[in-house]
C-alpha cells in the first residue's frame, strides 16, 4: 500500500514536467524504455484489451524502468514507438525473468496487428526467441509509428524494464551477457567442485555445509536470471512457481547450518543462536503453508526473511570477532558485502523505492562472488587456524608429558620426604609417649599416695579435725586436679585415635564465656580475682559447641592458674575480616621465655601456678587442635611478671568456616 501511494505521488509530481511522448527507434538499435510509457492499473485484472482502449492512462518517470513491488493486479503499460532507421524487425525484452504471464500488443489504428503471450507460465517453446527472458518481434517500417501495450500479471515483484532492439544488436549484447555471466557460473561452479573434493578428503560437516550453501545460492541467481527455466525445465513452466518457493529458504537453511557451524555461534550467543534457528524456521513453515494457500500469501515474506537472515548472519560474525575468534573475519566481510547485494534487491523487490534498480542482477552476482571468494578464504584461514592449533595441541602434550614426569619425581621425592618426616615423628611421637606415661604416671599416683596417707592416718586416730579438715582440703584440689588432667587426656586420647565428633553451628559466644565464668566461680573466689566478660551480648560465631566450651574452660582454668590473688582475668572479642577473634588475658606471672615454643606440644613444659597448682600441658594442646579443626588459629602474648594474652580466631559465617577449613 506504502508503494503505492509512493507511485502515485511520483506520477502527479511528475505529470506536470514529462508526458508520454512517441519514443523514435535509431541506428543504434537499442532503446531503453524507462518510464517513458503510460501507465493503467487494473485492479481485479478482469479488464479485456477493448475495455483498456477507453481507460485513462497515467504518465511514470521517463527516468525509472516501472517497479510496483508485489501486486497481483494487472498492469498494462503504453508505448509509443517510431521507426526512424531502415530496419524493420525489431525485438521488444522485458528483462525480468520471473514475471508470470506478459501480454503483448501492437496497435495501429485502434486495431490489434499483433497479440502474443510469454512469461514464466508458458514453455519457452512458445516464445519468439528461446532465450531466457520473455522476448516478442514485431516489425516496423521506416518512418511508421504504432503502440504498443503490455499487460503484466504475476505473483513475483511487478519489475517491467522493457528494451527495444534490432537484432543485431541484441545478438551482439546477448553474446557479451552470455560471457559475464559464464564467467560468473563457470567461477561458483568451479568452486562448488573444488569444496566437493575438499569435503571427500576431508570429511569436514563445515566444507559440505559450504558446498550446499554455494548450490543454493547459484539456484537463487539462476532463477532470476532465467537459466534455471531455460536450461533445466523449458516446457515445464510449472516448476518456476515451485523453485520460486523454495530457492529462497533452501538458502536460508543452507546457510543457517554453514554459519552456526562454521562461527560455533551457540558457544559464543545462546541469544543469536536461536535467532537464526528462529528464522529459518519461520521460513521453512511459510514455504509449507505456500503450498496450501499458494495464491493467497506473497512473495514478499521470503525477501524479507532473507534480508533478516543475512542481517543475522553478518551480526554473528562481527559479534563472534568481536570475542577474538580469528576466522570471523573473512567470514563478516563476506556477508557484509551478501547483505549490501540482498538488501539492494529486496528494496527493488518490495517497491519500497519506485524505480527498477538496474544492479539488481549485477549485484547479486557480485555479492555472490564477493561473498564466495571471502568464505573460501574464511575456510583457509580456518583450516590454517586448525594446523596451528593442532601444532600447538602436539607441543602441549609433549609439554605435558615432561610435566608429568617432573611432577611424578616431585612425587617420588615429596612420598621420600614423607616417609622421612613420620619416621622421624614416630620418635617424636615414642619419646612423648615416654614422657605421657610418666606424667600420667605421677599425676595419677601423686593423689592416690596422698587417700591412702590420708586413710591411714584416719584409721590409726592420730589426726584432729582440724588436721582432717585440711587435709580434706588438699585432697580436693588433688584430685580437682587429677580430674581436669584426666578429662583433656580422655578428650586428646580421643581426637587422635578416632578423631572427635565435629558438628559446627552458630554458637553464642557471650553466652560460652559467661558460663566458664560460672562454671569456676569458687576458684576465683578463693583468690580473690576479678573477672570481666567484655563480649558482646548474642555474639556469634561458626563452630562446634563442645570444642569451644573446652577450649574456653582450659585457657579460663590457665589463666586462673597462672594469676595470684587480687589479679584480674579480662575475657574480650572483636570482629575482623569474616572472623571473630577472642582474647582471654591475665595480670598473672607470663610465660618464661624458654617455655614458649613448646607451648602447643605434648613436650611443652609446665610450671606449678601461684597457689603451687600442677598441670600437664594438655590443655593447651588440646585448644590448639579444637580451633584448628573449626578452621581458626590460635596465639599468645606473654610478658614475664605483668601477665599472659591468649588469641584463638573463629569464622563468624558458615561460608567463611568452609573457606577456612578448606584452604587450610
Amino acid at each position: 500500500m506504502r508503494c503505492r501511494i509512493f507511485l502515485f505521488i511520483g506520477f502527479a509530481l511528475l505529470s506536470c514536467m514529462a508526458s508520454a511522448q512517441s519514443i523514435s527507434l535509431t541506428d543504434d538499435g537499442r532503446v531503453e524504455i524507462n518510464g517513458r510509457m503510460s501507465y493503467f492499473r487494473d485492479e481485479n485484472a478482469g479488464l479485456k484489451f477493448d475495455d483498456i482502449k477507453q481507460q485513462t492512462f497515467q504518465d511514470l518517470s521517463p527516468y525509472e524502468s516501472p517497479n510496483l513491488g508485489f501486486d497481483r493486479s494487472a498492469h498494462w503499460f503504453r508505448i509509443e514507438v517510431t521507426n526512424t532507421t531502415a530496419h524493420t524487425e525489431w525485438l521488444t525484452e522485458v528483462a525480468y525473468a520471473p514475471l508470470d504471464v506478459i501480454d503483448f500488443y501492437v496497435v495501429e489504428n485502434d486495431s490489434v496487428q499483433v497479440h502474443k503471450v510469454s512469461g514464466d507460465h508458458f514453455p519457452i517453446s512458445q516464445r519468439d526467441l528461446s532465450h531466457r527472458q520473455p522476448i516478442f518481434k514485431f516489425n516496423l517500417a521506416q518512418g511508421e509509428t504504432k503502440t504498443i501495450y503490455l499487460r503484466v500479471q504475476t505473483i513475483s515483484s511487478v519489475q517491467v524494464p522493457v528494451t527495444i532492439w534490432n537484432n543485431e544488436a541484441f545478438s551482439k549484447a546477448s553474446y557479451n551477457i552470455q560471457i559475464i555471466n559464464g564467467f560468473f557460473y563457470g567461477a561458483v561452479l568451479l568452486m562448488i567442485l573444488y569444496q566437493l573434493f575438499l569435503f571427500l578428503s576431508v570429511r569436514d560437516k563445515i566444507t559440505f555445509y559450504y558446498v550446499l550453501t554455494l548450490i543454493t545460492m547459484l539456484n537463487v541467481v539462476a532463477f532470476f536470471h532465467g537459466y534455471s527455466f531455460l536450461y533445466l525445465y523449458p516446457e515445464h513452466p510449472a516448476f518456476n512457481d515451485i523453485l520460486a518457493m523454495v530457492t529462497g529458504p533452501a538458502f536460508v537453511v543452507c546457510s543457517t547450518l554453514l554459519t552456526r557451524a562454521f562461527l560455533d555461534v551457540r558457544q559464543f550467543s545462546k541469544l543469536l543462536d536461536n535467532l537464526l534457528l528462529a528464522d529459518m524456521i519461520i521460513d521453512l513453515a511459510l514455504v509449507v503453508l505456500m503450498t496450501v494457500f499458494f495464491r493467497q500469501i506473497s512473495f514478499q515474506y521470503h525477501n524479507y526473511l532473507i534480508l533478516g537472515h543475512c542481517l543475522l548472519a553478518l551480526v554473528c560474525a562481527a559479534y563472534c570477532f568481536y570475542k577474538n575468534y580469528k576466522p570471523a573475519r573473512y567470514y563478516l566481510v563476506a556477508w557484509f558485502t551478501l547483505m549490501v547485494a540482498a538488501g539492494i534487491f529486496t528494496i527493488s523487490s518490495v517497491g519500497i523505492f519506485p524505480g527498477y534498480l538496474g544492479t539488481n542482477y549485477n549485484g547479486l552476482m557480485i555479492g555472490s562472488i564477493l561473498q564466495m571468494l571471502l568464505i573460501a578464504f574464511a575456510l583457509g584461514d580456518r583450516w590454517n587456524q586448525l594446523r596451528k592449533e593442532n601444532q600447538l595441541a602436539k607441543e602441549m602434550e609433549l609439554k605435558r608429558g615432561q610435566m608429568e614426569n617432573e611432577r611424578l619425581e616431585q612425587e617420588v621425592q615429596l612420598r621420600v620426604e614423607e616417609i622421612q618426616l613420620k619416621s622421624k615423628r614416630l620418635e617424636e611421637v615414642n619419646q612423648v609417649k615416654d614422657k605421657l606415661f610418666s606424667v600420667v604416671s605421677h599425676d595419677i599416683k601423686g593423689p592416690l599416695s596422698s587417700l591412702q596417707l590420708a586413710l591411714a592416718l584416719m584409721k590409726s586416730g592420730d589426726v584432729s579435725r582440724e588436721e582432717f579438715q585440711q587435709l580434706s582440703a588438699a585432697l580436693e584440689a588433688r584430685f580437682s586436679q587429677t580430674t581436669e588432667f584426666i578429662e583433656n587426656l580422655l578428650q586428646w586420647a580421643t581426637l587422635q585415635l578416632k578423631g572427635e565428633s565435629f558438628e559446627p553451628v552458630y554458637i553464642d559466644l557471650n553466652r560460652i564465656a559467661q558460663e566458664t565464668i560460672n562454671l569456676l566461680e569458687s576458684e576465683t573466689r578463693k583468690k580473690e580475682i576479678r573477672v570481666r566478660n567484655n563480649t558482646e551480648p548474642s555474639l556469634q560465631a561458626f563452630a562446634d559447641l563442645n570444642m569451644i566450651r573446652s577450649v574456653f574452660r582450659n585457657l579460663f582454668t590457665n589463666a586462673l592458674k597462672f594469676t595470684g590473688t587480687n589479679g584480674a582475668i579480662t575475657i574480650s572479642a572483636l570482629r575482623s575480616n569474616g572472623r571473630v577473634v577472642i582474647s582471654v588475658a591475665d595480670t598473672g606471672v607470663g610465660i618464661p621465655a624458654a617455655n614458649r615454643d613448646r607451648l602447643f606440644t605434648l613436650g611443652s613444659i609446665t610450671t606449678p601456678g601461684t597457689k603451687q597448682e600442677k598441670g600437664t600441658g594438655l590443655g593447651l594442646l588440646l585448644c590448639k587442635e579444637f580451633i584448628e579443626k573449626n578452621g581458626g588459629n590460635i596465639w599468645f602474648e606473654s610478658e614475664e611478671g605483668r601477665g599472659t594474652v591468649f588469641y584463638f580466631s573463629l569464622p563468624a559465617t558458615q561460608s567463611e568456616q568452609v573457606h577456612l577449613t578448606a584452604s587450610a
